[in-house]
């Protein structure tokens, strides 16, 4: 491997990961309930981590950041993979991305002034780029604790956590949540009333926060 992994689970019982490879191609493996799989190359040139969202079951999209800098998108249909789909940008940084519900994604990634950057899929189109603001150092993480519910966490210009929160009709203000990263965020939600953030802290040690109402 030479980039952090990234995993889904699309049922119970089914983890598919991937990795950028030593050749800078796309690679998967995944658990089905009884065994792991082989590797398998899945192609491309990646300039970063990739990322994975799942939208309904036995479908995955896979995002990646190309020698272009622009954002790639390849997808498992439920029968097999479909071919390399630019999605233009100019990113900064590997993207993140999630899905809230049947046929939606929404890509995060840092744009070329450092700002948070958000592309999403509405079941029929492609959004448009558009800018959400920020001062990132380094990559997001997005996480959905309910459907058109979405918190984005990234790690801000003096090392503390930050979260942009999408409540169904509009984002609201950045709110700082303190400590001191050393790394990006990652974010998962198991619940609609909860968000567990982790991070690479002061000492190289694994920082974890949550949210729970």
């Amino acid at each position: 491997m030479t980039s952090p992994p990234a995993a889904v689970s699309w049922g119970p019982n089914r983890i598919d990961v991937f990795v950028r490879g030593t050749d800078q191609s796309l690679y998967h493996k995944w658990w089905d309930g009884n065994r792991w799989s082989d590797w398998e190359n899945l192609g491309g040139t990646l300039t970063s981590a990739p990322t994975v969202s799942s939208r309904r079951s036995n479908q995955l999209d896979v995002f990646v950041r190309g020698t272009n800098n622009r954002l790639y998108k390849r997808t498992w249909n439920g029968t097999r993979w479909q071919d390399w789909e630019d999605l233009g940008g100019n990113l900064t940084s590997h993207p993140a991305s999630i899905s809230w519900g049947p046929n939606r994604i929404d890509v995060f990634a840092r744009g070329q002034n450092q700002d948070l950057i958000h592309k999403w899929w509405d079941g029929n189109r492609w959004s448009d780029w558009e800018s959400l603001g920020g001062t990132l150092v380094g990559a997001p993480a997005a996480s959905s604790r309910r459907p058109n519910q979405i918190d984005v966490f990234v790690r801000g210009s003096n090392n503390r956590l930050y979260k942009k929160t999408w409540n169904g009709s509009r984002w609201e203000e950045w709110q700082d949540l303190g400590g001191n990263l050393t790394s990006h965020p990652a974010a998962v939600s198991w619940d609609e009333n909860r968000i567990d953030v982790f991070a690479r802290g002061q000492g190289n040690n694994l920082y974890h926060i949550y949210w729970q109402s």
